[in-house]
């Protein structure tokens, strides 16, 4: 791929990319937001690490070798092999067989060691392919180090003096928090092991590194970004992200897919539909309620695609109200449930009892299937989102897409993304309760149950309202490319 003259270029660096490995929505915004740079004239570079899933996808004979060397570790030297795909979104892989052909991507032990090595291997690689970016673009703690390496490490070499970079925090509960050994691996000396460095709460973070030594900070919403300056939400980064580093922060708001997410034409669907022919979701959901053994009538059918953690807001499910469970309460209303998501054992048996306390109204499903999950969607008539802190949230994106209407806690980016409906403007895309409480949910389920039933005409309205929003990726591209010509 060539570079033309002036052409700003960029090397956006994530330990998931769609299509080749995903754990949540890093992997996707990797995938898209890249995608857009380039047809909006950025010369991107994705790099990313060579994990068994993208070795399973993309044999070693099916890419181009582009560099090879010993990256050093303190007193390990691992090597670090190059692959190159040149597609429409050209590819790095780093490829190192010991850290990365394993079954998953992350939660190992040596995950300190992997993750300083895939840091210390992008570093050095941009002095050996040909490619000396303008910005490097790294996102969350698996690639914290690369900004310090940069500054600190490299400066000697010409080839990294103008280089800017941006650290975007996707969710800062995740900080890779270890021991001494990060300052081994990443051969740094005692300097950096103190409060003003590296050091937190006793070990040390590579999501500090990022936040100290980038050039500019970026979260997924700009309600993200001031919340993560409350001790509420900022997991101990707070008084940094507040008192030190806030004029070099921002927040940009994700956005998804909008081809691969398109009611009109998505294959998975047992009907296509827009907003001319809303009336063939209807259909969906019939055809769905037949599939998988609801009883097929006229109530509204509520949807959760989710991982099953605390973060998501089931804890709020567990509470009581009036003595009555909040999932009992809200099949009181005389609504179908529909749930798909994986995660901590006490959800899923939550929900396992669930079905089998409502068999012909409820279907789980304990998986996470993508064409599912556009199916579900697409037959939906509420999505559930209500996280307890949310940095943008995807879900409530793509559901407004099929016109399925969000019901969030205003948080993040659902603070964001989601208007609440007023019956009077007409205007809204959903539902918002403010505090963490079952009881609010509850209370928002009843009330879009009151206007599917009593005033369908208002309930059309939020879902034609929803599908007009435009949550593709073109507008925040541009916000990032003014943001990476600010450091310029």
């Amino acid at each position: 791929m060539t570079t033309k003259k002036n052409q700003l270029k960029c090397l956006f660096v994530s330990s998931e990319v769609v299509p080749f490995a995903k754990t949540g929505g890093l992997a996707d915004v990797a995938g898209a937001l890249p995608a857009e740079l380039i047809t909006l004239g950025v010369d991107v570079r994705v790099v990313m690490p060579y994990y068994r899933t993208v070795k399973n996808k993309l044999p070693e004979d099916q890419l181009q070798h582009v560099a090879g060397y010993d990256t050093s570790l303190g007193w390990r030297h691992q090597y670090a092999d190059i692959l190159y795909k040149p597609t429409d979104v050209p590819t790095y892989f780093i490829k190192n067989d010991r850290y990365f052909d394993r079954d998953g991507l992350y939660g190992y032990g040596d995950d300190c060691e992997r993750f300083a090595f895939f840091s210390k291997a992008v570093a050095e690689m941009i002095c050996r392919i040909g490619f000396v970016p303008d910005i490097v673009h790294c996102n969350d703690w698996q690639t914290g180090p690369i900004s310090l390496l940069i500054k600190d490490k490299y400066f000697w070499d010409k080839k990294y003096n103008n280089i800017k970079c941006v650290f975007t925090i996707h969710n800062i509960k995740y900080q890779g928090i270890f021991g001494r050994e990060v300052l081994e691996f990443l051969e740094l000396d005692d300097g950096y092991a103190n409060s003003d460095k590296l050091e937190f709460n006793g070990g040390y973070s590579f999501m500090k590194a990022g936040l100290l030594y980038a050039d500019h900070i970026n979260t997924v919403s700009p309600t993200y970004m001031e919340e993560l300056k409350t001790a509420q939400y900022g997991y101990g980064l707070d008084s940094l992200l507040r008192d030190q580093l806030y004029w070099k922060s921002s927040g940009i708001i994700n956005g998804i897919d909008t081809q691969r997410y398109d009611p009109k034409t998505d294959p998975a669907l047992y009907y296509n539909f827009d907003l001319k022919t809303l009336d063939l979701k209807e259909k969906n959901k019939k055809a769905f309620k037949k599939e998988f053994g609801l009883k097929e009538d006229n109530s509204m059918l509520v949807s959760i695609i989710s991982r099953l953690t605390d973060q998501k807001g089931f804890d709020i499910m567990k509470q009581t109200i009036f003595g009555q469970w909040v999932m009992d309460k809200i099949m009181e209303l005389g609504v179908q449930f529909v749930l798909l998501g994986t995660g901590e054992q006490e959800y899923e048996n939550m929900f396992r009892h669930f079905k089998y306390l409502y068999p012909d109204r409820s279907v789980i499903f304990l998986d996470f299937n993508e064409s599912l999950a556009q199916k579900i969607y697409a037959a939906s008539d509420v999505f559930l989102m209500p996280s307890y802190f949310e940095p943008c949230g995807l879900g409530q994106l793509m559901a407004m897409r099929y016109g399925a209407v969000p019901i969030v806690r205003q948080t993040g980016g659902l603070k964001d993304t989601v208007i609440h409906y007023n019956q009077t403007t007409k205007e809204g895309t959903g539902f918002e309760f403010v505090d963490y409480a079952g009881y609010w949910l509850y209370k928002k389920i009843e009330e879009a149950n009151e206007l599917y039933h009593n005033r369908p005409s208002d309930f059309r309205q939020i879902q034609l309202n929803a599908m007009k929003e435009s949550f593709g990726w073109e507008e925040s591209a541009k916000k990032y490319i003014k943001m990476y010509e600010m450091l310029m």
